[in-house]
């Protein structure tokens, strides 16, 4: 989910007191207060500030949304340039192959490690399990997480 910064919030939040005075001037004309030059000109200047303000609060409110998406795929950019890395020399250092389409490993540290069916040196298929703890890998293989058993470099 994601909220507008708070210049657009008090943009709209001026254009609603803005609607709301107009309308409270609209519904005084209604009631029987005469309606003069002036007044008339008033209504104006509030509906053109009202138009103005939502205006604002669009403009900025969407100039964020995109800068903020430009971001968020600049960092996934980067992440997968890194992912693409991280896999080459993971394959190397362990002698492994993995056979997801696309491979995936975490590069960034987190609680639970990636499941990824791999193909080891030896040309069996298993499953092997990747995290990121304390700064490095840490690949266990089997069948479950729960019994997974680390798998060694080939160099180390």
């Amino acid at each position: 989910m994601t909220f507008s910064s708070p210049f657009a919030i008090a943009l709209g939040v001026l254009g609603l007191i803005v609607a709301t005075v107009f309308v409270v001037r609209v519904i005084r004309v209604e009631f029987g207060h005469p309606q003069t030059l002036r007044s008339l000109r008033t209504s104006l200047l509030l509906c053109a500030l009202f138009v103005t303000l939502i205006g604002g609060m669009v403009i900025v409110d969407t100039a964020q949304r995109r800068a903020r998406d430009h971001q968020i795929r600049s960092w996934g950019d980067l992440e997968y340039a890194t992912v693409v890395t991280t896999v080459a020399e993971i394959e190397d250092a362990y002698g492994i192959t993995l056979t997801q389409n696309p491979p995936f490993v975490p590069v960034v540290p987190r609680d639970w490690p990636s499941e990824q069916p791999v193909t080891l040196a030896d040309g069996t298929a298993t499953t092997c399990w990747f995290a990121t703890t304390d700064g490095h890998y840490t690949v266990t293989c089997g069948d479950t997480e729960d019994t997974a058993t680390p798998l060694e470099p080939l160099d180390p």
